[in-house]
């Protein structure tokens, strides 16, 4: 059985001249508050307000973006993390060096943080990248250039969430904005706990970790007491975390899409009324009808994590919990995944992505032509003009030549982090820069 005391663990990845260990609280604010402290301080966490939740480019300001997503996120996160450090104090299981506090505030941070390693675009970014790097193999990965077949896969199933593991557990290069969060919250981000040479990564195009954080990983689920049989297993914190985004973006995407004109406002209404098994007034407001159907949607999430928490801490269950949901709930989900189809296929959305494509591409192929040639020479200053301008574009001169030795293997991964850190308008602009128009 899983152990909450070390479930709750504040160890933070070492820096390379410390041994692991805890981090040091303050009097007045615990590490998990820290937590979250760092990621809505952080420069991560800021350029969500300029990236796509699931209409891009929206010239609607009510629509949501990333950032008001997350926030959403780790609202609902606190809800579930009130009602876990109840259930636990009063069933017993809370280790006495731990508060109820640390339970919702590690949820919040979890929260927060489960979109940061995003590129821009949305889900349509992810695409974008995987398959640039695919039909562009000859510029990735150069064949005079060692590249593992590790970090092949990295780019090649290019996943925001294991992108996001790698800004939320790393500390070396603070450009990006890496955040070096307990290994608490680590574990409560991580949905897909293999990494991108899993055949699952390739099977479900999802997973939470890069082969080069496969140590860093192996480290935070050792101390969790997620590791079995040579296999991870979820964090309890993660089943509720995953249901906070589930719950908000199943329900106010479509209310987004009403906004757009994408769908009727009668239609949410209607699949509203399914989520709550009964057809409200029609007078109430849309908002009202809507924070009805998440309170639903949180009591029945509850419902089944206390139902099957026996299994969860044995670490026997791995799907999410809303996979449990029968009856009026699932026939509304189904609902929700007709109306996605609508979206997916909404003109502007599809013009969009098929930019986001070019714009991105555009980047990639600069970026990782610019990084081979300084893998070449090791030296920046004998690099050609536009390889030297479109690095100045990406990082500060004494970065590119203080690591100008590092092999081409490194360097994919800042490009991977400076193209998944651009938003929307950057990511635009960029392209235009490089272009030359």
């Amino acid at each position: 059985m899983l152990n909450w005391e070390r479930l709750l663990s504040n160890w933070r990845c070492p820096y390379p001249d410390q041994p692991p260990g805890p981090s040091s609280a303050s009097e007045f604010r615990t590490d998990f508050e820290a937590d979250y402290d760092r990621v809505v301080y952080s420069p991560p966490f800021r350029r969500l307000a300029r990236k796509t939740q699931v209409h891009p480019m929206a010239p609607n300001d009510h629509v949501h973006n990333r950032l008001t997503h997350s926030i959403e996120v780790a609202s609902v996160g606190r809800s579930f993390g009130r009602r876990l450090a109840n259930w636990l104090c009063e069933n017993g299981p809370m280790p006495p060096s731990q508060s109820g506090d640390d339970v919702v505030w590690t949820l919040m941070a979890s929260c927060a943080a489960h979109d940061i390693g995003n590129p821009p675009f949305g889900h349509a970014g992810e695409s974008a990248i995987r398959e640039w790097a695919a039909c562009h193999e000859d510029i990735v990965f150069p064949d005079d250039l060692e590249v593992s077949a590790a970090t092949r896969k990295d780019v090649l199933l290019f996943e925001g969430n294991a992108q996001g593991f790698r800004i939320a557990a790393r500390h070396d290069n603070p450009m990006v904005g890496y955040l070096r969060l307990t290994y608490a919250t680590l574990g409560g981000m991580v949905k897909y706990p293999w990494n991108s040479t899993d055949d699952r990564a390739s099977a479900q195009r999802k997973y939470n970790c890069f082969s080069c954080e496969r140590e860093i990983f192996h480290g935070v689920f050792e101390r969790l007491g997620l590791v079995a049989d040579g296999e991870y297993i979820r964090h309890p914190l993660s089943f509720l975390s995953e249901a906070a985004d589930d719950i908000c973006y199943r329900v106010l995407d479509l209310e987004d899409a009403a906004e757009l004109r994408i769908i009727q406002e009668s239609r949410v209404r209607s699949i509203y009324a399914q989520f709550l098994g009964d057809t409200p007034s029609a007078s109430m407001p849309l908002s009202m009808l809507r924070g009805k159907v998440v309170q639903r949607l949180i009591d029945e999430s509850w419902k089944v994590f206390v139902g099957d928490y026996e299994s969860i801490m044995a670490g026997s269950r791995a799907t999410d919990l809303k996979s449990s949901f029968d009856g009026d709930l699932k026939r509304a989900l189904n609902q929700v995944k007709e109306v996605y189809n609508e979206i997916f296929a909404d003109h502007s959305k599809v013009a969009t992505e098929l930019g986001a494509f070019k714009a991105l591409g555009r980047i990639l192929k600069a970026l990782c032509n610019a990084t081979s040639q300084l893998a070449r020479s090791k030296d920046s200053s004998e690099l050609q003009f536009v390889s030297k301008r479109c690095l100045d574009l990406a990082w500060p001169k004494d970065h590119v030549e203080s690591n100008a030795g590092k092999p081409y293997e490194w360097w994919l991964h800042q490009v991977l982090d400076y193209v998944s850190g651009l938003t929307d308008n950057y990511a635009r602009q960029i392209s235009r820069e490089i272009e030359g128009t």
